[in-house]
């Protein structure tokens, strides 16, 4: 879907539109070699003080100003949505979307940095049992093993790593049903979910890690 689709502007919104990106409300998309591309929401004006005026681009996103824009987001990808006014003026926004289908998504390589992965289906992903690796490090601690990180309504991050199944001092504790589980704290199991519309940040240790998120209504 377009940018336009995704997060359609419309007057009293609170949606900020402007002239240039430093002033409008922005969205950042990560590709994948792990840049941003970054649109503005346009008041339509562009060329040298904005002197020029485009009405069909005013509440349109864009990357130039005065330039159309056709990029779109594809499912799996995620995005960035930054607010002029939310901080000191909270509003909500409209967000649409279509929903995955199929019963997975097409694996997604992670390399040594962090990766942002959004929820393409119609509902909650299972952490353990929906989001599925090859080639990622387990351990016994945060530190050492590959990471999932997903913010919460507040903005705080929860935090989860993939276990080795060791826990207990100096990892001493083997459970074998955590071995290869995604958990917050050693040795306790996690039923913890990526929301609808939600995204997360997948954090690898090594340079072959791959993801894909299997659809809990699959058959």
């Amino acid at each position: 879907m377009t940018l336009d689709e995704i997060a359609p502007y419309s007057d009293g919104n609170g949606m900020t539109k402007a002239y240039a990106t430093a002033d409008a409300d922005n969205i950042q998309v990560m590709g994948e070699d792990g840049n941003y591309k970054n649109y503005f929401l346009s008041n339509g004006q562009s060329g040298k003080g904005g002197t020029t005026y485009t009405a069909e681009l005013d509440g349109k996103w864009l990357q130039k100003a005065g330039v159309a824009c056709t990029d779109t987001v594809q499912p799996g990808q995620a995005l960035w949505y930054i607010s002029r006014t939310a901080a000191t003026t909270p509003h909500n926004i409209t967000i649409a979307g279509q929903v995955l289908m199929t019963a997975e998504t097409a694996e997604k390589a992670c390399s040594t940095t962090y990766t942002l992965i959004g929820n393409p289906y119609a509902v909650a992903v299972p952490l353990n049992g929906g989001v599925v690796t090859t080639g990622a490090t387990k351990a016994y601690a945060t530190a050492d093993a590959d990471n999932i990180q997903v913010m919460g309504e507040d903005g705080n991050y929860t935090n989860y790593f993939l276990s080795n199944g060791q826990s207990g001092k100096g990892g001493t504790t083997y459970t074998a049903e955590l071995d290869g589980k995604w958990l917050q704290k050693a040795g306790v199991a996690c039923t913890d979910t990526i929301p609808v519309g939600g995204a997360f940040w997948y954090i690898s240790r090594s340079a072959s890690s791959t993801v894909k998120l299997v659809n809990p209504l699959a058959e």
